[in-house]
């Protein structure tokens, strides 16, 4: 819930470098609202990985191709620190990196307590603009639609989605869901929502240069970032597309022996067969429907660089049981890499039940299981359950 303040009269709007003095008869509404929480976890992340990496011939073989030092057997040693590291060493450090650190107990409750507020202006002038404003956040609305600046704004591809995000809560390993944004968006940029027109929303954004520096040909400065969303709804059904590219990344980095310093067997195999690097572009779908009760929602995204794709297909279905309402989500993801055809994968099962127990205090509980498998070297199955008291304000 939110609190409204209204003011009026000669009240002064900042925007940008310029100071401008709202008329009198303009009314400005200042709202704030936050959320404090009681969460109580239980998870099985002490579990230890049961694959093997070195012995998987595909595996071994990228990460001698990927060595650009090495050639041959050695390579794969030296990965492992030096010459005189063996691989089968290497094999039970990476194998044995997600055991319970010392004086961890698997299994045992974690509570925790958190709060956080947000607050946000909004007015409308004689001329009939509209200026909103909020956490570091201004848009401007009007005929035209609604502009929408700042540092790190929504790309059109997360503004035009109609599909949950499939970010669901799990333990250990996690590819997170839906890529709702390339790198690009880091910057200061900009989101256009068009007038809606027969039920059709078209979003674009556009953000210069992620670093925020002004100049071209800085590294790793992603440039000239353009997304295009769209969404159309009907009565029951409603379907989003979206778009974005980002270019001008340095090229994917050479492998080096210091990558053998990552700390999981996940960071190391990304940093080894090497994702997520170069030139970005993104591609969405999605799906959500009502009918009967039932709240639907699916979707599809493929993050495509240079240094592999991330490709993600969710779908979730939500009703209401009496005062109680039940949900199931599933999400399906892939990640694949520069210096070989084997692939980390992800499967998520997770379902949530909540209900109101009144005057903005909401009781949330949820489960997941989640299955991952880093760069095809062997499965591990983790669970995650949390019960969490929502006070809003």
């Amino acid at each position: 819930m939110d609190k409204k303040i209204l003011l009026s009269g000669a009240a002064a709007l900042v925007i940008g470098f310029g100071v401008y003095a709202a008329p009198a008869s303009a009314a400005i509404s200042l709202s704030y609202e936050g959320e404090g929480a009681i969460t109580a976890s239980m998870s099985d992340s002490c579990s230890t990985f049961s694959g093997d990496l070195l012995d998987s011939s595909d595996i071994t073989t990228a990460l001698i191709n990927a060595d650009a030092d090495h050639t041959g057997a050695d390579a794969v040693e030296d990965l492992g620190g030096g010459e005189t590291a063996s691989t089968d060493a290497l094999d039970d450090t990476l194998d044995g990196v997600t055991a319970c650190a010392a004086g961890v107990t698997e299994d045992n409750p974690v509570w925790d307590v958190s709060t956080d507020w947000s607050w946000s202006a909004s007015g409308t002038l004689a001329n009939g603009l509209g200026i909103d404003v909020k956490d570091g956040e201004v848009a401007v609305s009007g005929a035209f639609g609604t502009f929408t600046f700042a540092d790190g704004v929504d790309s059109a591809v997360k503004a035009s989605m109609t599909n949950s995000d499939g970010g669901i809560d799990v333990t250990g390993n996690d590819l997170g869901g839906h890529t709702k944004a390339t790198s690009g968006t880091a910057g200061v940029g900009f989101l256009w929502q068009a007038p809606s027109v027969g039920g059709v929303d078209l979003y674009v954004s556009y953000s210069p240069n992620a670093a925020n520096s002004g100049q071209a040909g800085v590294a790793d400065a992603l440039e000239d970032t353009l997304g295009l969303g769209l969404s159309f709804a009907t009565d029951m059904l409603t379907i989003s597309a979206g778009f974005e590219n980002t270019s001008g990344a340095a090229a994917c980095a050479t492998v080096s022996d210091t990558d053998n310093a990552a700390a999981t067997l996940d960071a190391f195999a990304n940093a080894v067969l090497v994702n997520g690097c170069g030139d970005e572009s993104l591609t969405a779908l999605g799906v959500s429907m009502s009918a009967g009760g039932l709240d639907i929602n699916g979707g599809w995204s493929e993050l495509a660089t240079d240094g592999g794709d991330k490709t993600v297909m969710n779908i979730g279905a939500e009703t209401a049981l009496g005062d109680y309402t039940v949900g199931v989500d599933y999400v399906d993801a892939e990640q694949t890499f520069l210096f070989t055809d084997a692939a980390t994968t992800q499967t998520v099962i997770g379902v949530n039940l909540s209900t109101s127990l009144g005057e903005g205090v909401d009781l949330k509980v949820q489960f997941s299981n989640n299955d991952f498998n880093i760069a095809g070297t062997g499965s591990q199955s983790n669970y995650f359950a949390e019960a969490k008291l929502d006070i809003a304000f």
